[in-house]
């Protein structure tokens, strides 16, 4: 992702930040809301396989380059179409506020 050219920003994606409440029970509850869509680069970094309770899981990680924004956090997701992408770290890409660059995992069903 060295090349931060706006025309590569070719996914519309929606951001979501978890809200959390409890019922009745005290049980916590977590509900998504929605901040906006902003358009993004979504690469892929890699993919592995991992064993769970007996089973095999994929696990996708991706990069996903947008504008800078200030209101971006890492208990953050992205929805892009059909896809999940949980958000695990934020970073200012170039380092002078243009560019906000996010590590994310796929969350696959």
């Amino acid at each position: 992702m060295s090349d931060c050219v706006i025309g590569s920003l070719r996914h519309r994606v929606l951001l979501e930040r978890p809200t959390r409440t409890s019922d009745e029970g005290g049980a916590a509850i977590i509900t998504w809301t929605s901040l906006g869509s902003v358009f993004a680069r979504i690469e892929p970094v890699s993919g592995r396989e991992i064993e769970i309770a007996h089973g095999v899981a994929a696990r996708v990680t991706h990069k996903v380059l947008m504008r800078h924004r200030s209101d971006v956090a890492p208990d953050m997701r992205i929805i892009a179409g059909a896809r999940v992408l949980e958000i695990t770290a934020v970073l200012d890409f170039d380092g002078r506020g243009r560019w906000l660059q996010c590590l994310c995992t796929e969350k696959l069903p």
